[in-house]
């Protein structure tokens, strides 16, 4: 089946044609068939017929009506979006030219010229032909019509005149701000939905509500009052019974997960409109983590709520910030869409301002990166290049080199009882371990993600519902929360104590190494006084880890209090020789030139 969109050749209308829902699909393709079965039958009675046939399909049976509805909503949201895009390239405000809902106490609306002149013959039609069916009355009524000179179908145009003052009349003494002209379908704003989808996977809690929600058909409550029900009965139950719940919802995962492997997106799917949205949700995906990225977009309400709360908080000054949030809530609920427009263009605005910051700012970290990866792949190549020109200027050297390798690890056999202990792959804490949390915190953190997933609510809101739950809570109920956090409290002072254990080594083993080079600096300064301090240094990176343990060791023995000054030159000169023959050992050609 194809989702035709209807367009109309009557002079004043529009061709944007709005989507039907599947039972109008339905009814659309079945009604000449139940009229011809059923001469007799009026439209009501032809239509209650359609309606009790559309109930008697089963699910399968309506799957086609609802993907032509689906369809017929993505060529209307295609249209619609190219409409309005015509419309701001002329500078027209943006209207959709569709019929809005009729309010209550809203005026009727105008009569047409043909409608004026339809209620004035369509009488005397009945009149003249009493046996002639609804539809054929109709039709000779526009038979009649379409015969009319200009000059007496002028009247009619000055009647149907007449009405339309009368209703712009009506319409300005019951709502004055309320423009007649059609406005904006907030559908659009919202992307295309399949139904036919793979279902979220629930939590443990949903399935619990889910499973008791029998109950609530026989319980005078409403859906609040059961929910509030529900989460008392989820409390009181025991580990055991919640990790039964717990594995429901991991099968239920696990469910999910094989269904949208296998799930493949309809056609309908891959509209402009919807890979805008997609669009949008990805650069808000890349937005986590970085916190130089621009502000994420505000919805309509979010926009109303930065512009009342300020208003509602200076007229009610003795109202608490949730009793504020509530009438908010209240005030965003009665508005009317004319109303509420107003607060959507400005979230479509800040929708293409955070497109666009967010666009510039993925291109600014893109540049950035080239500017950064070119000059270290230059410095990698031409590093390469003095290596290669190194080794074949030094080939008589090579020999000598491996000697000298050889003898080197003949030291670090000889040293070995020294070296200090490996570390392991594994990487240590840098920081100080993390603070404890106290009673309230954990209590926080095991309801914030059972919250947030049953009910539609902020943060905010969440912490200030924990905060109540919290003052709610007896002593007994609390304990379990108060015991965690001692324990928490323990964990902590041991990896402090820990962690200061490893500072002090650390610091130590850093203080003999200064030392230790100090030392090296000082001989190397007596053997030649013109030597730098980064030539020597460079000298010191470059020995091995056992030759630079024998000068710590060195210096920590000259330093050492009640040894007699004689016995201390002498060691020590003794000490420098050794080491002399060593680092002759050890030191490549180059570092004995220095």
């Amino acid at each position: 089946m194809e989702a035709t969109a209807p367009t109309s050749n009557r002079p004043g209308r529009s061709g944007l044609a709005p989507d039907k829902n599947a039972y109008n699909h339905y009814a659309r393709s079945c009604r000449e068939g139940v009229a011809q079965a059923h001469p007799s039958w009026s439209v009501q009675q032809v239509s209650s017929e359609l309606g009790r046939q559309w109930k008697a399909l089963t699910a399968a049976e309506r799957k086609p009506w609802i993907e032509l509805a689906q369809f017929d909503k993505a060529r209307f949201h295609t249209e619609a979006r190219q409409y309005i895009r015509q419309q701001q390239t002329d500078g027209q405000p943006v209207q959709l030219p569709i019929k809005r809902k009729k309010k209550q106490n809203e005026p009727r609306q105008p009569d047409t010229s043909y409608i004026c002149f339809w209620k004035s013959r369509r009488p005397e039609v009945v009149a003249a032909n009493p046996l002639l069916d609804a539809q054929l009355v109709s039709k000779e009524v526009a038979r009649q019509w379409r015969a009319l000179p200009d000059s007496e179908r002028k009247i009619w145009e000055d009647m149907a005149a007449k009405d339309k003052l009368r209703f712009q009349e009506e319409i300005a003494c019951i709502h004055p701000t309320l423009e007649v002209a059609p406005q904006n379908v907030s559908a659009l704003k919202s992307p295309l939905k399949d139904p036919f989808a793979p279902k979220p996977a629930k939590t443990g809690f949903q399935l619990f509500m889910s499973h008791n929600r029998e109950s609530f058909t026989l319980l005078n409550m409403t859906i609040n009052e059961f929910r509030t029900e529900m989460s008392q009965l989820w409390k009181r139950l025991s580990e055991a019974d919640k990790n039964e719940w717990y594995e429901l919802a991991k099968q239920d995962g696990r469910r999910f997960e094989r269904e949208m492997n296998a799930y493949k997106p309809p056609a309908y799917m891959d509209s402009e409109v919807q890979r805008a949205h997609k669009h949008i949700d990805e650069l808000k995906r890349l937005t986590r983590g970085d916190p130089a990225a621009p502000r994420l977009p505000r919805n309509a309400y979010s926009v109303y709520l930065s512009t009342k709360r300020q208003e509602i908080a200076a007229q009610h000054p003795d109202l608490k910030n949730y009793q504020i949030m509530r009438e908010i809530g209240i005030a965003w609920k009665a508005l009317t869409d004319d109303e509420r427009a107003l607060y959507q263009r400005k979230a479509e605005e800040d929708v293409d301002r955070f497109r666009t910051e967010m666009e510039a700012h993925l291109a600014r970290q893109y540049e950035g990166q080239q500017a950064s990866d070119h000059p270290a792949k230059k410095r990698t190549r031409k590093r390469k290049y003095e290596r290669q020109t190194h080794t074949h200027q030094d080939l008589r050297e090579q020999e000598k080199q491996e000697d000298q390798q050889q003898q080197q690890q003949q030291l670090v056999t000889v040293h070995r009882k020294v070296k200090a202990p490996v570390v392991g792959r594994k990487k240590r804490k840098t920081g100080p371990p993390r603070r404890p949390k106290t009673a309230y915190n954990l209590m926080y953190m095991s309801k914030r993600t059972e919250l947030l997933a049953t009910y539609q609510m902020s943060h905010n809101e969440c912490s200030a519902l924990c905060g109540r739950l919290w003052r709610q809570m007896s002593e007994e109920e609390r304990e379990p929360y108060k015991r965690m956090a001692v324990e928490d409290k323990r964990r902590y002072e041991v990896e402090l104590a820990t962690y200061n254990a490893q500072a002090s080594v650390a610091s130590e083993g850093a203080l003999r190494d200064s030392a230790g080079f100090q030392y090296f600096f000082e001989a190397k300064r007596r053997e030649n006084e013109k030597i730098s301090r980064n030539e020597v240094a460079a000298i010191w990176r470059g020995m091995s880890e056992p030759h630079q343990l024998l000068w710590a060791e060195l210096a920590n023995d000259s330093h050492l209090p009640g040894a007699d000054a004689s016995d201390a030159n002498q060691e020590r000169t003794e000490e420098q020789g050794h080491l002399g023959m060593s680092a002759s050992a050890v030191l490549t050609p180059q570092e004995r030139l220095l």
